[in-house]
């Protein structure tokens, strides 16, 4: 006779989407890069409105070409689609480094923001 081997209980992540592969810390740090997107750019769009300048030449011309929004959207969906193909192409155990490598940029750019405009 033969021994069943059953899982044991304690083995398995309740935090994980068995189809996708995505864990419940994935889903935040993907919602802090939201945060993070959507605050550099309110943000800036505030500070161009307020006389603030972009210190960036790259996003500076494609302002111009574009306008200020829509090159954000652009320039920051370009960005966060390289990042999740990244992320998806990389080991479970390295994914996080993927959307806080993208989110802590744009956090610091949204606190340099906020610091500007408070002092105009």
């Amino acid at each position: 006779m033969s021994r069943l081997q059953f899982p044991s209980t304690e083995a398995i992540d309740l935090s994980t989407d068995v189809r996708s592969g995505v864990d419940s810390r994935s889903v935040w740090l993907w919602g802090l890069v939201a945060v993070a997107c959507l605050l550099d750019v309110g943000l800036t769009y505030y500070g161009l409105g307020v006389g603030l300048e972009e210190g960036n030449p790259i996003a500076r011309s494609f302002f111009s070409m574009l306008g200020v929004i829509e090159a954000m959207v652009l320039l920051k969906g370009v960005v966060i689609a390289a990042a999740l193909v990244a992320w998806a192409s990389i080991p479970r155990r390295y994914r996080p480094v993927i959307p806080i490598g993208v989110a802590i940029p744009w956090l610091v750019a949204s606190a340099i923001n906020a610091a500007l405009i408070l002092q105009v």
